[in-house]
C-alpha cells in the first residue's frame, strides 16, 4: 500500500547570506520584517505563515538564468513599491505581471545584501493599471 502524501503546508523559505547579521538588517531596517530569532549562522523573520529563514553560506547567490524568488504579497502595491524607494532599496520599476477578473497583477524585483531575489506584489483594478 502507498502511502498518501500531501505536501502543501511550506513552513521555511531558506535565503542563504555570506553575512547573516548584515542581511538580517536589511529586512528588518529597508523592508521593516521583524527578526524573531538572530545568530551569526541563521536568522527567523517574523513572517506570516511561512518562515523565511537567513542561512549563513559562504558561497555568492548564482546571477545567471532563471533564479528562484521571494514574493511579498502587499495589500497596496504602490505604496509598498514607493516605501522600498524611499528606503534606498534598489527596486525595479511596477510592472504588469497577469489580469483576469477585472484586477492586474503588478510586480517589482529586487535584491537583498546577498543577490537573493525578492519582489513585491499586489493587485489594482484593471482601469487603474496605467495610472500613478
Amino acid at each position: 500500500m502507498t502511502a498518501k502524501l500531501s505536501l502543501t503546508r511550506l513552513g521555511y523559505v531558506i535565503l542563504f547570506a555570506k553575512d547573516v547579521e548584515r542581511s538580517a538588517a536589511f529586512y528588518r531596517d529597508a523592508l521593516g520584517i521583524p527578526v524573531k530569532m538572530a545568530s551569526p549562522e541563521w536568522t527567523e523573520l517574523e513572517t506570516e505563515g511561512t518562515v523565511l529563514a537567513l542561512h549563513r553560506h559562504d558561497e555568492a547567490v548564482p546571477t545567471a538564468g532563471a533564479q528562484p524568488e521571494v514574493v511579498f504579497n502587499v495589500d497596496d502595491v504602490r505604496a509598498a513599491h514607493a516605501a522600498l524607494r524611499e528606503r534606498d532599496v534598489a527596486v525595479g520599476d511596477l510592472r504588469k505581471v497577469w489580469e483576469g477578473g477585472g484586477v492586474v497583477g503588478l510586480s517589482a524585483v529586487f535584491k537583498d545584501p546577498d543577490g537573493n531575489r525578492l519582489s513585491v506584489h499586489g493587485t489594482v483594478p484593471e482601469g487603474q493599471w496605467q495610472a500613478g
